[in-house]
């Protein structure tokens, strides 16, 4: 080819990039378009997040996504797009949405970007599972940033494509506003009242309305943009009945809009009315994944610290800058089954992530390391005002696996589904307020179990003769304690003594039997003790006389329970401590200052009434008077003597008792593994995201090279010709010289200036059309000639021209495919023979 016919071919190319070249007034509208989708986007999701971290992802976003896309239609990038916008997105993805990544260091930052790219594929549904509002908590900013880029990327790529894509670049205007719908709660906006007019749901209202409008505008302006700009070009010479008609299809587009603005402002006012206060989300119906491992009833297990080998042993310490708070809650048990108070899975709330709190009342920093504790309940002083601070080496195990039940104020963490070891160690924002009263009025009339089930406990309700409400529920609870004695053994035999030496110095405590268990045949047992020790003193003063109940915190908190709930008052018990020293303790289980042990463990209750809010109620029995033997009628001496019993019976425990540890013994080799995994974990799900994001970029170069196989392997020679004309121009096409001739194959090898093209052009003419076709060695040298041109076009655009041409999808499109066939269906005369 003579050089005159290269530079034309060059200026010719020039032309038609610059032809396509996105114009000023549409890059304008599509950036504007573009910001006002991420501007409603961030406004709908700002209800679930409440944080301003949410303007700044969704203008980060928005500004990546939005030029990377122009840049790339500017300078026509083909498929290196998406991979900019994907690079963009793992730089951009740990400062912006894992902000909690940064403060932590270069592991920090290694970790914030495995979580965030695994949150391309698994935050969905965290976020569906957390309790709004989340926050910047742990990667849930991830999906909020992905919307922002994906939806802004596609108003902008369809906005610039031409004017017949460009309408439907209003389509994603909805979908930042969906995703808060989506992912929000279930409760929208108060009602807004105008005059006598009560709109349902004003702000999701208006945010609809707004990019309903909003998309409308961007179709009636951007469907007649290119027919304005020519006719612009031509309106002096244009007639006057022709520019009027213009003028009115303009006017007639700008009705439209509004027309469909109008009916989607009045769909929304006469659908929301409809809606009421609520509304079905998702997360309604999603419950979340809560790896929990199998747990024994924390009460059940009760006696176990107060063995001499656990008695002394220290759980945990507490800390703080100030006041402590009075309890620190541990397991919170609201149902029973008759022998067993466990955690109902579908009581007052479930267990979720807590990604932030509220506001609360005398706030303080407590801060608490578990020393030879093992489970997997977080000892808290509910409400907390902020999530945890985890502390050493299983920081982001612990934080990564912490739950709450924000109905009961229960806090687990189940690394690996272990739970805590020593070493652990966190602070959070706690409440120091005191304890509130019961309320005076119970939560329902009638009691809340059969007391056919518990005659024994309707039997001694009836004798104390007390109002179904606060004083009766208290004076009840107070006389099952001083009628009570502290036992937590059943013999006082080895590794069983130490509390008993605990208590005899300053109280004289001695040693009577119990059983364990809190079944209803045990506590049951309890009150016939109660009920029989009563009526042997008869109408007596003396409080001595009814000692009889023997136990620990395990029956009487039990008892306690199902007294209130005889009441009608909703009751669970609670195990924890009691913090402030022995003063603040009750006898027999004393408070701890900051080493909590064995000893200080206790076990309360806590009732509603039909005020609403929980009180804990103390229900540990008394330990300085012991409990006497009786007939019936007899009266206590004046100045009684305690004799010594040395032959108390023995037992075997009835079933439900637990004076038997059932503790898992640990495993090292499981618990390296059991560290080891999350690790392995969040490298697996990084590799995978990063795979997933690859896969479709993979596919290009792999179909394109199937297909040159598939051409070159075609038998029949004149086929076989063909492929590699095809082959040419698609090779040309992916690296930006696409043809724009309609002509005949010698005009399109002249404009591409092919070496060898006029040639190879008239030999794939006679592959078709002549009657005897051509061999094998023509169609093998028409190949010949194609590979030559490809390898020095590809030499003349460079590197990343050739990377661009790699990934290009321009011969794979269907419009390519139907020009290429109407090309060979349609040649001109000089091609024939």
């Amino acid at each position: 080819m003579s050089g005159e016919a290269r530079s034309a071919s060059r200026r010719r190319a020039r032309r038609a990039n610059a032809s396509r070249r996105p114009s000023a007034a549409i890059s304008l509208g599509a950036l504007l378009l573009s910001a006002a989708a991420a501007a409603l986007g961030a406004a709908s999701a700002m209800p679930i997040y409440r944080t301003p971290q949410v303007w700044l992802v969704a203008g980060v976003g928005w500004a990546l996504a939005s030029g990377i896309v122009w840049c790339g239609r500017r300078w026509g990038w083909g498929l290196m797009t998406p991979v900019a916008l994907i690079v963009a997105f793992v730089a951009a993805v740990v400062p912006l949405a894992v902000p909690g990544a940064l403060s932590t260091g270069p592991a920090g930052w290694v970790r914030g970007l495995s979580d965030g790219l695994a949150s391309v594929a698994l935050g969905w549904k965290q976020l569906l599972t957390l309790t709004l509002p989340v926050g910047s908590y742990q990667a849930v900013l991830v999906p909020l940033l992905v919307v922002t880029m994906v939806t802004t990327g596609a108003i902008v790529a369809l906005a610039l494509s031409g004017r017949r894509t460009a309408p439907f670049a209003a389509l994603p205007v909805l979908v930042p506003v969906l995703f808060g719908v989506v992912f929000g709660a279930s409760q929208v906006s108060a009602p807004l009242g105008l005059g006598p007019l009560r709109i349902q749901a004003p702000k999701e209202l208006a945010l609809w309305a707004g990019a309903c409008v909003i998309g409308a505008v961007w179709v009636a302006w951007s469907s007649g943009i290119e027919r304005r700009a020519a006719l612009r070009l031509g309106r002096l010479g244009q007639p006057a009945e022709r520019s009027g008609g213009v003028r009115r299809n303009t006017a007639m587009r700008a009705l439209s809009a509004a027309v469909i603005a109008v009916v989607a402002l009045g769909a929304g006012a006469l659908i929301a009315p409809a809606v009421g206060a609520d509304r079905t989300v998702p997360r309604d119906s999603i419950d979340p994944q809560l790896v929990v491992r199998q747990q024994t009833s924390p009460l059940a297990s009760y006696r176990s610290a107060k063995r001499d080998d656990e008695f002394e042993r220290t759980l945990f310490t507490v800390s703080g800058n100030g006041t402590l708070p009075t309890r620190l809650r541990m397991a919170v048990l609201d149902d029973y089954d008759g022998v067993d108070f466990f955690v109902d899975p579908g009581g007052d709330g479930r267990f979720t992530r807590f990604p932030s709190g509220d506001p609360i009342a005398e706030p303080a920093e407590v801060r608490i390391r578990i020393d030879g504790y093992r489970g997997i309940w977080l000892p808290v002083a509910p409400p907390l005002a902020e999530p945890p601070a985890f502390l050493g080496p299983r920081a982001s195990e612990l934080s990564d696996s912490f739950y709450i039940n924000r109905g009961s104020w229960a806090a687990i963490a189940v690394p690996g589904g272990s739970g805590l070891r020593a070493g652990d160690e966190y602070s959070a924002r706690m409440s120091t307020a005191g304890d509130v009263k019961p309320a005076e009025r119970p939560a329902d009339a009638k009691p809340l179990i059969d007391l056919e089930r518990t005659p024994q406990l309707k039997r001694w309700l009836d004798e104390q003769r007390l109002p179904a409400d606060r004083d009766g529920l208290l004076e009840a609870i107070d006389r099952l304690r001083q009628r009570g004695y502290l036992s937590h053994s059943l013999t006082d035999g080895e590794g069983e003594r130490n509390w008993i030496a605990a208590l005899a110095p300053q109280y004289g405590t001695r040693f009577v039997p119990s059983a364990g268990g809190h079944s209803i045949a045990r506590i049951e047992q309890l009150f016939q003790q109660l009920n029989e020790q009563q009526a042997a003193a008869g109408e007596t003063s003396d409080e001595r006389a009814l000692v009889s109940g023997i136990g620990d915190d395990e029956q009487f908190s039990a008892a306690a329970a199902l007294i209130a709930r005889a009441m009608g008052y909703d009751s669970r018990v609670v195990l924890g401590v009691r913090l402030g020293g022995e003063r603040a303790g009750v006898p027999g289980v004393p408070a701890c200052a900051e080493t909590c042990t064995g000893e200080n463990l206790a076990a309360w209750i806590e009732v509603r009434g039909d005020g609403g809010d929980w009180a804990p109620i103390d229900a540990s029995p008394q330990v300085a008077m012991p409990p006497v033997t009786l007939d019936r009628g007899e009266q206590l001496p004046e100045f009684p003597t305690v004799p010594e019993d040395r032959n108390a019976t023995v037992a075997d425990p009835p079933s439900g008792s637990s004076s038997d540890s059932t503790d898992p013994v640990p495993d090292p080799q499981r618990s390296s593994f059991a560290a080891l995994w999350p690790i392995l974990k969040g490298v697996g799900l990084s590799a995978l995201a990063l795979a997933l994001l690859a896969l479709p970029l993979l596919f290009v170069p792999v179909a394109k090279r199937l297909r040159v196989r598939r051409r070159r392997q075609t038998a029949a020679p004149e086929v076989r010709a063909l492929g590699a004309w095809d082959e040419l121009v698609d090779g040309y096409a992916d690296s930006g010289a696409a043809p724009r001739s309609r002509g005949s194959r010698r005009d399109i090898a002249e404009e591409l200036g092919v070496p060898g093209g006029d040639w190879a052009a008239w030999t794939v003419d006679r592959a078709v059309y002549a009657r005897e076709g051509i061999g094998d060695a023509e169609a093998e040298q028409v190949w010949a000639v194609v590979d030559e041109a490809l390898l020095e076009r590809r030499q003349r655009i460079g590197f990343w021209g050739r990377t661009r041409a790699r990934f290009s999808l321009r011969s794979l499109l269907p419009e390519s495919r139907r020009a290429r066939a109407r090309r060979s269906r349609r040649p001109r005369g000089r091609n024939r023979r």
